[in-house]
């Protein structure tokens, strides 16, 4: 479990950094890989080595995050309803994966 310990921290920080876009900003103006394209870069990779792993629950969680960072790089393209209705319903995957994950908490 240590070996992902720094692809988890990062997954952590870029998901509290969308929590705070998706808290104070309208959601007309919701950007996330064109206003942080170096964390989002590296949310990707590590999304990426996760979703590679040997085991399962972090596979399965690497695998959730990938598509949450596709979803994400939607709103880029510009919001629609049905955008936010599938981000919400990717990240409530999100944070069911997670906490499969054993010793893992955002």
């Amino acid at each position: 479990m240590n070996t992902h310990q720094s692809d988890f921290e990062t997954a952590n920080k870029t998901l509290a950094l969308i929590e705070q876009i998706l808290t104070y900003i309208k959601p007309q103006d919701w950007t996330f890989a064109a206003r942080f394209p170096g964390q989002f870069k590296d949310f990707r990779m590590a999304a990426g080595r996760l979703a590679r792993s040997r085991d399962r629950k972090v596979k399965v969680y690497g695998r959730v995050l990938v598509e949450y960072d596709r979803c994400l790089a939607d709103f880029d393209k510009g919001f629609t309803q049905a955008k936010a209705a599938k981000a919400a319903k990717i990240g409530a995957r999100v944070v069911a994966a997670m906490k499969e994950v054993p010793g893992h908490e955002l």
